[in-house]
């Protein structure tokens, strides 16, 4: 349900260079006890380094939790804004628990927190699996009537809600058959996430060929004609691609 981010060579490198230097760190830890010493009595002593190959395990839950910060806010659909919210929560619980570990270094915090970190993103990953709709990944019902609810008991009120419905649908599964149908509906869904570009906008299935979009916008008009505008370009590529097919055939 995450997004994949691609990154270049450099960005790639640039990632690693922490965790050489961890490895670097220690390797030389055995030679000179640099980072940590284990005495005698079996107690548990930081070196001169510590601090610095705890930052830069650190550093890369800081990353982490700001750049699911960023996609979270650069997210055109709801699941994927949620999905990154999840991870950023998920990265600073783990630099929290993993804080309070360095502090009381014989009490087992960390484990704890994370396997607790851990349950609580499957958790609500696992809501908002069963919130998807299989077929068109945009809500379905369940969803839109808690959105509504929250957005009610927040007293956001200066909403638009639209409902969509796809004419002669019957006909199509009629005809072509449940398949084709399907496919339709997946390509009236696509165009709903193009046309739908705020990131207030919230598209949900809410049943058969019923769509639903709650919009916090000021240009409901514009909306409605982008919406038109790129159903039309897909029938409209669609037919060219079928002539296409049978000019080819001829």
């Amino acid at each position: 349900m995450l997004e994949i981010h691609y990154v270049n060579k450099i960005k790639t490198f640039i990632t690693i260079i922490p965790v050489v230097f961890s490895v670097v760190l220690l390797l030389l830890n055995t030679l000179n006890g640099c980072l940590f010493v284990i005495d005698q009595n079996g107690f548990f002593k930081q070196g001169p380094l510590y601090i610095l190959y705890v930052f830069l395990n650190d550093l890369y839950f800081i990353v982490a939790a700001y750049q699911a910060y960023v996609y979270s806010q650069k997210a055109k659909y709801y699941q994927q804004k949620k999905a990154n919210q999840i991870f950023g929560i998920y990265m600073l619980t783990l630099l929290f628990v993993g804080t309070i570990q360095d502090f009381y270094s014989t009490i087992p915090i960390f484990c704890v927190g994370t396997n607790l970190s851990i349950l609580i993103v499957y958790i609500s990953l696992e809501e908002q699996m069963i919130s998807i709709d299989s077929l068109t990944q945009l809500n379905n019902r369940n969803r839109i009537e808690q959105h509504l609810f929250e957005c009610v008991r927040s007293q956001s009120l200066n909403m638009y809600l639209l409902v969509l419905d796809v004419n002669r649908f019957k006909k199509i599964n009629d005809e072509h058959g449940h398949a084709q149908g399907d496919l339709a509906l997946k390509a009236i869904a696509n165009c709903l996430k193009e046309s739908c570009i705020e990131k207030s906008d919230f598209i949900a299935r809410y049943g058969g060929d019923e769509f639903v979009i709650v919009y916090k916008g000021n240009d409901v008009e514009g909306l409605c004609q982008r919406i038109h505008t790129y159903i039309y370009t897909t029938i409209i590529f669609h037919v060219w691609s079928r002539c296409k097919y049978w000019l080819c055939a001829i």
